[in-house]
């Protein structure tokens, strides 16, 4: 599923699309030799056609953003952690009433024009350049309201494409113990890793195949060992992810502590995820066994008992303990 979401045109450009569908539309109407009918009918089109298209577009965001209610979890929590509701929300209602607006200056427009009378002619270019020029005015008004929408859209975007009909585990653990390494080992994937304290921005998600089944694995922004309510935007996507998604957890030990996080720090990582995820499968991996010296990789398996040695060149069959857990 991935939020599907346009962005609106900025207010200038869209009163200025309104106008010209409005002129294109006037433009295709048969000839008339009655020039007050012939008038008043030009008018009214233009009118018509700039107000429709403008409260078509004001009301799109109500129509289009996803209501939470009928939200899979995981997406309420994601884009509680990515977007701004509290601006978002007073804005699509903004925009909506905008376009109401726009609804109720065309029939008091449609109106005058109507009541034009022979020798009046004239009158109706003005009456349509006034409308034009309150429209322009209302679609000014709006202006915040459309940027602080777009910039919604833009976020919402970024938003990872997740499968829930598919077996997922969490890949989780703390920066740099080379959970996106494990991820592109395990689905030939290419992550993107930035050099930022944490090395992974957004979910990055990949798929392998094993027995004719395919498993969903989700590499997770780095979690801290602090309280739910003191982690930031990024770790809440991965909080989100965990608590959602996983049906099992990978995670991802460094022994060699040059992540920068001693072995007690990451035992006490996997419990607390442990407590905040009850009853979700783990599976631990020592990854970097293949840099490790044999002390680092003996207080690793102490801390953490059944864990699998992962690293380069070393067989850990580490897709098969994946798949089992999951029961696939």
């Amino acid at each position: 599923m991935r939020l599907e979401l346009a962005l609106l045109p900025e207010s200038g450009e869209l009163v200025e699309i309104a106008f010209r569908k409005a002129r294109k539309e006037a433009r295709k109407m048969g000839k008339q030799r009655n020039r007050l009918k012939k008038a008043k009918s030009r008018a009214i089109k233009k009118i018509e056609i700039s107000a429709n298209y403008f409260n078509e577009v004001m009301q799109r965001p109500a129509t289009s953003f996803p209501y939470l209610k009928k939200l899979h979890p995981f997406y309420k929590e994601l884009i509680g952690a990515t977007v701004d509701l509290d601006k978002t929300l007073p804005a699509i209602k903004r925009l909506g009433t905008s376009g109401k607006i726009a609804l109720r200056l065309k029939r008091q427009y449609i109106s005058k024009a109507k009541g034009l009378q022979k020798g009046e002619e004239g009158k109706a270019t003005a009456i349509v350049r006034e409308f034009y020029g309150r429209l322009s005015s209302i679609a000014k008004k709006a202006g915040k309201a459309i940027k602080a929408y777009n910039q919604t859209v833009k976020k919402a975007r970024e938003l990872p494409n997740v499968r829930f009909d598919l077996a997922t585990a969490i890949i989780a653990g703390y920066p740099n113990t080379g959970k996106t390494t494990i991820l592109g080992r395990l689905t030939k994937s290419r992550a993107k890793v930035a050099s930022y304290p944490f090395t992974t921005q957004k979910l990055e998600i990949g798929y392998l195949t094993h027995n004719y089944d395919s498993i969903q694995l989700i590499d997770t922004p780095g979690l801290l060992d602090r309280p739910l309510k003191k982690r930031n935007k990024v770790e809440r996507k991965a909080i989100a992810a965990l608590r959602h998604l996983g049906k099992a957890i990978v995670f991802v030990v460094d022994p060699t502590e040059r992540c920068g996080f001693p072995l007690e720090k990451q035992a006490n990582l996997l419990k607390d995820i442990k407590k905040e995820l009850k009853g979700v499968k783990v599976l631990v991996v020592l990854n970097k066994a293949d840099i490790a010296s044999e002390e680092e990789i003996n207080a690793g398996k102490k801390a953490f008992l059944k864990a699998v040695l992962e690293g380069q060149g070393i067989e850990s069959c580490l897709e098969e303990k994946i798949a089992k857990i999951l029961g696939k």
